[in-house]
Parts: structure tokens; C-alpha cells; sequence
């Protein structure tokens, strides 16, 4: 099940589900699920996050709810219009831990040496835009912007020092993530040793999206191909097997320092490949089973 965050032209939103007959209001297709069962204090799911922390994330729950006959009855009425756009899937995560350094290739590509412990750092919340939305390079900003593509994770409850066996279990789904970062500020910052967190975090520098898939969809996130795009031109290929740290170490590293809470995400590093982007630019990023992220890039002001 791959589930997204719609608004409509008339400023109406919530959460959306691709099914067979196209993109349904799952929003509404909950609201009569509900009627149907007699729900005493029904509750209005609008927000992906809110529905994860209330445990209808699960692929089995929504098939339920869309699988209900009642609710298929009255299918025609949930279906979305063509002219809906695309939301965050996560709306306002308590933070964004990026992964640095996780493929080997792209360590030796930027001449850095290969980590023996998980090296992460953070994303600023409001750097978050949606599929479809620009990615702006702010007015003052002349020097190199690059590209990064991303399996992001999304945290289902909160976990502290999580056992790798038993951390899948703290994930609740997964989306893509373009980590754009200013590469000539963050390789200022890193000679004079100060953190990554500007170059990082500038506002529309980490699109997310179009979807969220709950975990029990995604059978091995340790075995997902990605791809990105530049304007047609594959610039990034590879699989996650070829992470340094697996999915199951990264949550367990992260979660060592700090509480993960519902909704949090994990950006879990980008593998070689990645290269300049500039106005006019279109960046696809596509991962097994997640669907594609598009953005373009334009100049502020411009």
C-alpha cells in the first residue's frame, strides 16, 4: 500500500491511497469504515504521522478499511481528482537524522575515510518540501549544490537503545529522500571543523515523498535498488545491500544517543554518484516499491 498526503484546489486535505482503480481519499474511506462498524467515538485521520502513532499504519489495517464492502460500495464518491497535489508524508517530524558515509563508493568519492561507527548528523525540519514542489537555491548561494537520493525510514514508536534484532520492528514505513546539500559550504565547514548543519538544512533541501510505504510492504529495505535521475541522465544506481551500516544498525546507532519518537526520520546515506544541479534541472529518484520523487531546481528570484 503506498500512502500519500493530497490537497485540493478548494485547500481540503488528508491521506490518500494508490489502489488498483486509481488514488482514493482514504481520509473519507476511514470516516465510513468507521460508520460501518459502529465506531462510538469515531476519529478523523488527516495526518500519516497521526494515523502511525494511532496504529493504522500497517498495510494489513488500510487494506481492511479499503477492502471493507461497505466502504468499496461506496467507492466512486472516495476516488481523488486529477488536479490533487502531492503533501509532505510526514508533516512536522521532531527531526531528520541523516546517515553520512554509508557506501563505500561514494566515501571513496569524495576522498573521506570509511567510518567504523554510523556518522550522522541532522536536517533542519523546514527544509522539507513535497514531491512536485522546487528545490530553491536561495539568491545568495553561487557556489556547488549537489544531489543526493535516499531510502528514508520512518519511525512507528518511540525507541531507545534498540537492539539491532528488534529494530525493524520500530519502523513504520518508508519513503524516498533527496538530501540536497551545498557541497562548497559543507567542505568550508569541514575544513574548519564546524558542523554540516547549514550546508544541509537550507529551506526546500530535502524533498520527501510522493509516498509512504508501512514496513509490512517492504519485505527487505536492505535489498531496494535506487536510481536517480538528472534531466533523463542516470547519476546515481545502486542497491541498499551495498550500505556500510544496514538499516537494522542505523536505527540501533541513532537511537543509542537519543529517543526516536513516531514520525522521526532517518535518511540512511547515498551511494556514489552524486554530482551538480542548477536551474532548469528536473531530479527523479526512484526506489523498488516506493515510487519516483521529482523535483526541479530553480534560483531564487529567478
Amino acid at each position: 500500500m503506498r500512502l500519500f498526503s493530497f490537497q485540493l484546489p478548494d485547500g481540503s486535505f488528508g491521506i490518500g491511497v494508490e489502489t488498483p482503480e486509481g488514488p482514493v481519499n482514504l481520509t473519507a474511506a476511514f470516516e465510513i469504515y468507521q460508520q460501518a462498524k459502529r465506531v462510538r467515538q469515531p476519529v478523523t485521520f488527516a495526518f500519516i504521522q497521526v494515523m502511525v502513532e494511532m496504529g493504522y499504519g500497517s498495510a494489513s489495517a488500510i487494506r481492511r478499511i479499503v477492502e471493507d464492502p461497505w466502504v468499496r460500495s461506496k467507492s466512486a464518491g472516495l476516488r481523488l481528482p486529477q488536479d490533487f497535489e502531492f503533501g509532505l508524508p510526514i508533516l512536522r517530524p521532531s527531526k531528520i537524522v541523516a546517515i553520512g558515509r554509508n557506501y563505500l563508493a561514494h566515501v571513496r568519492e569524495l576522498q573521506h575515510e570509511i567510518p567504523t561507527e554510523p556518522v550522522f548528523f541532522c536536517k533542519a525540519p523546514s527544509s522539507l518540501v513535497p514531491h512536485g514542489s522546487n528545490i530553491v537555491i536561495p539568491a545568495w548561494l553561487d557556489s556547488r549544490v549537489d544531489h543526493e537520493a535516499e531510502l528514508a525510514l520512518v519511525i512507528g514508536k518511540p525507541c531507545r537503545n534498540v537492539p539491532e534484532a528488534e529494530a525493524l520492528e520500530y519502523i513504520a514505513g518508508y519513503s524516498i529522500v533527496n538530501d540536497v546539500t551545498a557541497r562548497a559550504m559543507q567542505k568550508e565547514d569541514i575544513a574548519a571543523g564546524n558542523p554540516w548543519f547549514r550546508s544541509k538544512s537550507i529551506d526546500t533541501f530535502c524533498p520527501m515523498g510522493p509516498y509512504f510505504v508501512p514496513s509490512d510492504d517492504v519485505p527487505d529495505p536492505n535489498r531496494l535498488n535506487i536510481r536517480l535521475t538528472v534531466n533523463g541522465e542516470t547519476k546515481q544506481q545502486a542497491g541498499t545491500a551495498s550500505m556500510i551500516f544496514p538499516v537494522e544498525r542505523l536505527v540501533s546507532a541513532v537511537s543509542r544517543y537519543m529517543t526516536l519518537q513516531p514520525g522521526d526520520v532517518i535518511a540512511t546515506g547515498t551511494p556514489e554518484g552524486v554530482s551538480p544541479i542548477g536551474p532548469g534541472d528536473v531530479i527523479e529518484i526512484e526506489i523498488d516499491g516506493l515510487g519516483t520523487l521529482k523535483n526541479q531546481v530553480v534560483k531564487e528570484g529567478v
